[in-house]
């Protein structure tokens, strides 16, 4: 039998802040041994994080025990928490940006076995690239090169491949199960069917309770009904570039494409492609180099004409969930004729029991939702969102979708830039963005 390398029993955690205690374990008995993938699944909030963060030294449980490494981490000393997550444990942290320091370049964070992982992971040619410099995908990448360079016993990943296509996550897959071959137990929170696949064992959560794995059952799909004639966003060879040093990147070079009202547009590519450097163009964001771009709304009303959802959601950390997705709406002077559709889409997006806690008091996927549910609250004219489903679970995939195309229905020109190659099935129209360049696929 494999050595049992983290024992956790009746583990339990509950966080108080000043909107209550959220109790994000509960009763928790695990084991993970050594040699073996260990995948934890389950709905965004079910406590998947937590159990990570736990494991790790960085969260002490509320009860129960947690054994990682020989050491009982419930009631260490501080000075014993450091030597666990400095020599038994490494970290990844579902933010891919948060696993840097901001001023080092890729290279600079480890010159010692880091560098062949990150010229495997294809990112030979970011080498001396800070992580501002990279894309959501090459930081996810480089984040778990650097993970693996530790050579640590264990190895706790937060949805590491959440912004990688299926051919950029293979690199990553590979040497999961190469490491886990010599001996690493690997522990992932994951949605990702593909990680599930590799894994040797699967511990499923719901709502911090070890759950029974059931079979899901995929819902219904339809496709949009057919978009009106009318344009409602052109673009015609846009063009964008950078300074890196004294290189010059041509980070986009071809941007057409046209989206009309009601119509859902899919932008399909890889991690580093430029679908978000497109998007923030379109999004009045950044000004291109060359090329033209019509849009049918006015500019100097964002929220009501043209939403933008960014990757990294730009919530308020001030303001409750409820009062992030009102925000448009009070700015706009009209929140009471928009609070039916603030009860629709918490409710649609399954907000309602988090309306009053503030976003960092609820799991990436929430924020992400509550994020969607902003730029939806005004019943944009466009609506342009980055990988908005990155950090969502199949079930949470699937309604966030549903929800687009119903969008799309009421009139709004939905244009969604993603790397997750089945959900064409929701889109009128299906661009592929690589090198900078967009061809068109349907």
């Amino acid at each position: 039998m494999p050595e049992l390398v983290a024992v956790c029993r009746d583990l339990s955690k509950t966080y108080r802040t000043p909107s209550g205690g959220i109790e994000a374990l509960h009763a928790v008995d695990a084991e993970f041994a050594a040699g073996r993938v260990t995948a934890l699944v389950g709905a965004s909030g079910s406590g998947k994080s937590t159990l990570l963060r736990a494991l790790a030294g960085l969260d002490r449980p509320t009860g129960g025990s947690v054994v990682v490494a020989g050491t009982e981490l419930a009631h260490a000393s501080a000075a014993t928490l450091r030597r666990h997550r400095r020599g038994a444990v490494a970290f990844l942290n579902q933010r891919p940006a948060e696993n840097f320091v901001p001023h080092l370049t890729m290279r600079d964070h480890d010159r010692g076995a880091a560098v062949a992982l990150l010229v495997e992971f294809g990112l030979g040619h970011r080498l001396d690239a800070r992580p501002v410099e990279l894309s959501g995908g090459e930081q996810a990448r480089a984040a778990f090169a650097l993970a693996l360079a530790r050579s640590t016993p264990i190895l706790l990943a937060d949805e590491p491949t959440a912004e990688l296509d299926r051919g950029s996550a293979a690199a990553l897959l590979a040497a999961i199960r190469e490491h886990a071959g010599a001996g690493t137990s690997v522990i992932i929170a994951t949605h990702d069917d593909d990680v599930i696949a590799i894994a040797d064992d699967t511990l499923r959560l719901d709502r911090g309770r070890v759950a029974e794995a059931t079979d899901a059952v995929a819902p219904g799909r339809r496709p949009p009904r057919p978009a009106t004639p009318e344009t409602v966003l052109a673009a015609r060879g846009l063009a964008k570039s950078y300074r890196r040093g004294p290189e010059q990147i041509h980070a986009l070079r071809n941007g057409t494409l046209e989206l009309s009202r009601g119509e859902v547009g899919a932008l399909l590519g890889r991690s580093g492609s430029a679908k978000s450097t497109l998007l923030a163009l379109l999004a009045g964001l950044q000004q291109p180099d060359a090329g033209e771009l019509a849009l049918a709304v006015d500019p100097r009303l964002p929220w009501a004409e043209l939403a933008f959802l960014p990757q990294r959601f730009g919530l308020l950390p001030e303001l409750s969930v409820r009062e992030n997705i009102e925000y448009p709406a009070r700015l706009a002077g009209n929140l009471a004729e928009h609070a039916p559709h603030v009860e629709h889409l918490l409710d649609r997006l399954g907000l309602n029991e988090l309306a009053r806690r503030p976003p960092h008091e609820t799991s990436i996927g929430q924020q992400q939702r509550t994020a969607l549910a902003r730029a939806l609250v005004l019943r944009p004219t466009i609506l342009i969102a980055d990988e908005p489903t990155s950090h969502q679970d199949a079930g949470w995939r699937d309604a966030v979708w549903e929800l687009i195309v119903d969008t799309a229905e009421s009139a709004t020109g939905c244009l969604i830039a993603t790397h997750e190659d089945q959900i064409a099935q929701y889109a009128n129209r299906v661009w592929t963005i690589d090198g900078g360049a967009i061809g068109t696929k349907r």
